[in-house]
């Protein structure tokens, strides 16, 4: 019951997903691990299934304590196991992927269209665009274990044809036991990336910034319940931010219940509405809180007036469809977000979506711009690590705040025809 998120609406409100987290890529490195398909974690892959979250949820490990059972390639010892017995006289022993824990993940726009934005006199504000490409947009990724508690995860990202900067997002987590886990880095938290689902958090911007983030998870038999407490610094890539990081900048936490499907922490159980895809019959429940210190942002955006959000969602499969609703409100600038989602597999190969987001944020001088989007989605997974996906987007213009017709800055409607393969 994994979440997307949608571009067009993390650009300009830092949304955690809501149903399906596409920032949670599939690793081609851990199915070389297990000798696995990507479907044992992923419901069309990135989306994680039940069994990819309780993998998640176990440190990057297979559930039960049975990652040795079914890894296929072992891992290169660090030290005789006998060191244990004479630590701290000797080092304690370790060891490391027995492969090179590197992917390859090549993505990119085959079609990009952008529509003209006029302002409210009728002149020209942006004009139309029209782009063709390819999957050029190249990521290392990378994955697996070090000894009985360390895990990672972690990619090399954009590098691009169009000069774009590469970046690097990484994680990793120190498991006291299963679903007792302590990560820091800055991407694939609940705060970092928007892997695990949220209600929108009105328009505070995206951080780089690094965390620590605490996560709980619990149940075998069926459903269960995780929590994810953490705090993470204000980051350097939005322009909004002036000041420098801080650990604490940014506080954040989470519960999520889950009623009926497989085990939060097991994977297993419950009942299977699709079972080629992982699809389990389940509903959940969920809440989070993100509170900002003050006087990090600038008012160019209308930040300094949105220091804390709170908000609830829920979200549902049964046999081959999925939907959900969400609701947030920021506290101090008053501004209530919502949106609501519902996908439907035809076949395990071919799902389509449809998804509405009413989300305002605020132009210079704190003046409410409003732009209600619809976005409807196919992908076709070709094959289980290769996908096509066609995303249309457009915004309600009727229901356009007047000052955003007047600047001129609303947002255009658009439609990508993506592709992505990963080995």
């Amino acid at each position: 019951m994994r979440r997307l998120t949608l571009a067009s609406i993390v650009s300009a409100c830092m949304v955690p997903a809501l149903f399906w987290s596409q920032d949670s890529s599939a690793i081609p490195a851990f199915a070389r691990k297990y000798q696995t398909s990507c479907y044992t974690c992923h419901a069309g892959f990135p989306a994680r299934n039940a069994f990819g979250e309780a993998f998640k949820a176990n440190g990057y490990r297979w559930p039960g304590g049975e990652d040795a059972d079914h890894a296929k390639q072992e891992q290169v010892k660090l030290g005789a196991d006998g060191w244990k017995k004479t630590f701290p006289a000797s080092p304690w022993p370790s060891d490391i992927p027995g492969f090179a824990p590197f992917s390859v993940y090549l993505t990119g726009p085959l079609i990009n269209y952008s529509g003209s934005v006029h302002r409210a006199n009728g002149t020209l504000a942006t004009p139309q665009t029209l782009n063709w490409a390819g999957p050029f947009d190249a990521r290392i990724l990378t994955g697996g274990t070090i000894g009985e508690n360390i895990g990672f995860f972690g990619g090399f990202e954009s590098f691009a044809t169009n000069g774009t900067t590469p970046k690097s997002n990484f994680r990793a987590t120190w498991s006291f036991a299963p679903g007792v886990m302590l990560g820091v880095g800055n991407a694939f938290s609940f705060m970092g990336s928007g892997e695990d689902e949220s209600s929108a958090t009105a328009i505070l911007p995206s951080t780089g910034g690094t965390g620590l983030e605490f996560s709980y998870a619990a149940g075998e038999k069926s459903g269960g319940l995780r929590v994810y407490a953490g705090t993470v610094s204000n980051g350097t890539n939005s322009a909004a931010i002036t000041v420098s990081q801080h650990l604490d900048d940014i506080r954040y936490g989470r519960v999520e219940y889950k009623i009926g499907g497989a085990g939060v922490l097991s994977g297993a159980g419950g009942t299977y509405g699709n079972e080629y895809v992982g699809l389990d019959n389940a509903v959940e429940i969920g809440a989070s809180v993100v509170n900002f210190k003050p006087g990090i942002y600038t008012n160019t955006y209308g930040y300094d007036n949105n220091k804390t959000v709170y908000g609830f969602d829920v979200s549902a499969n049964h046999g081959s469809f999925s939907g959900g609703a969400e609701w947030s409100r920021g506290v101090d600038s008053h501004l209530n977000n919502y949106g609501l989602d519902a996908a439907y597999f035809v076949y395990p190969w071919l799902q389509g979506k449809v998804a509405y987001r009413h989300i305002k944020d605020q132009l210079p001088g704190g003046v409410d711009r409003t732009n209600p989007s619809y976005a409807l989605t196919l992908t076709a997974w070709t094959r289980a690590n290769v996908f096509i996906a066609g995303a249309y987007t457009f915004f309600d213009k009727g229901d356009t705040s007047v000052a955003g017709m007047a600047s001129g800055l609303n947002k255009p409607d658009t439609f990508k025809l993506n592709v992505g393969i990963g080995f």
